[in-house]
């Protein structure tokens, strides 16, 4: 992939409007039973545009990030209709989805089922929050579902202008959560980048196993006109197991979780030479706990590191990892790492991690587009980042 590519962006909903086109008939997402091609997902993201359609232009609508095929129908739709996505996470506390509905300036809220007593009590509060959808089935009597929704408006949504610079999601950071703002170029920029270092193709499977769903995998697979497959098993074997079902050549797991599965003693699958790498992000897994997991999965632990401000800056090598570390700088993006005092620490010190590159938030950089991250790590001879420590609330 050049770094023209990179560098260029397009719309997000460009994105799967892409995949659409090349590739209508290939799964996109798999969900159980459940299969949706990409031309299918890319009509039902149409519908839910069109069924949002009366929403003035640039509406906050806050979506809820589980792990449902319902969650890129609503994300890319939502945009499409020239509204900016808040990627909600679905494990927030009735105070914190009070704060990010009011903070953020949500006015329909895609939530899950699970939600619907919070939101009872929380909408009175918030007189800019009118409509309620629900992603799994309704949490109320009358309530709508995106699936219903997407069916019943089916065609193509007003065609909006949608300029690269203008912002296309909102993120959360921190605790309490503060807003980040991502245009469109951040996000599909980002999305190329992540799809070039997973070495997501067309012929890629990626089971996702995380418990909230991702955005980062989800732009890089549809960029990639990749299939995913949704695992919702919480047991940290389940997602292993149905890897070698689907012959997967990806596996994305929680560090949580793959901590847990390297040290479980249960013969409970077999190994799966189908899968390339096993793809974590957030905290690192120590060595013998990767170790044994490359030797239980049959592939490589593949970490990755980004935070709200920029998705993803670094990625390993699929095809020789640094044990703890998350790699070198992901095509078009700089890193250094910097001391209290303001030098360039030796190889091995530690210091504040900075990152530079199209996929950071305008809004979180400085004059010169380096952004603080508030993470500590150093750099190794060859370039190659270790995060030490990351602060409380960090996303990932």
């Amino acid at each position: 992939m050049p770094e023209a590519e990179i560098r260029k962006g397009r719309s997000l909903p460009g994105l799967l409007r892409r995949a659409a086109a090349i590739a209508p008939g290939r799964t996109a997402i798999r969900y159980g039973a459940r299969a949706m091609s990409f031309a299918e997902l890319d009509a039902a993201a149409d519908g839910f545009a069109v069924a949002l359609s009366g929403f003035p232009a640039g509406t906050v609508v806050g979506v809820t990030a589980a792990l449902h095929p319902a969650f890129p129908i609503a994300y890319f739709g939502a945009v499409r209709a020239g509204h900016v996505c808040a990627v909600v996470d679905p494990f927030l506390t009735e105070d914190e989805l009070d704060h990010v509905i009011g903070h953020a300036g949500v006015e329909l809220l895609v939530a899950t089922s699970g939600m619907a007593d919070m939101l009872r009590r929380i909408r009175l509060e918030h007189h800019r929050l009118t409509d309620v959808v629900y992603l799994d089935q309704p949490g109320h009597p009358g309530a709508q579902t995106v699936a219903n929704l997407a069916r019943t408006h089916a065609g193509r949504p007003r065609r909006a202008r949608l300029d690269p610079d203008a912002v296309a999601c909102l993120r959360f950071s921190g605790s309490p959560p503060r807003l980040v703002p991502l245009t469109h170029r951040n996000l599909t920029v980002g999305a190329a980048q992540a799809a070039r270092a997973y070495g997501f193709g067309p012929g890629s499977t990626v089971v996702n196993h995380l418990p909230a769903y991702e955005p980062v995998y989800l732009n890089a697979t549809v960029k990639a006109t990749a299939t995913q497959v949704l695992c919702a098993d919480p047991d940290p074997a389940g997602g292993v197991t149905q890897a070698g079902r689907e012959a997967a050549t990806h596996y994305c797991g929680q560090p949580v979780r793959l901590a847990r599965l390297a040290a479980d003693p249960r013969p409970t699958h077999k190994r799966t030479p189908t899968v390339r790498a096993v793809i974590s992000s957030g905290s690192a897994l120590a060595p013998a706990a990767a170790a044994r997991l490359r030797e239980r999965v049959g592939a490589p632990l593949v970490q990755w590191y980004g935070t709200a401000e920029a998705p993803m800056t670094h990625c390993d090598r699929l095809d020789r990892p640094t044990a703890g570390s998350v790699g070198r700088p992901v095509l078009g993006t700089d890193c250094l790492v910097v001391s209290l005092d303001g030098r360039h620490p030796a190889p091995g010190r530690p210091g504040e991690v900075r990152v530079r590159g199209p996929q950071v938030s305008a809004g979180a950089a400085d004059a010169d587009g380096w952004l603080r991250t508030g993470d500590l790590g150093y750099l190794d001879g060859d370039g190659v980042l270790f995060v030490v420590e990351r602060p409380v609330g960090a996303i990932r």
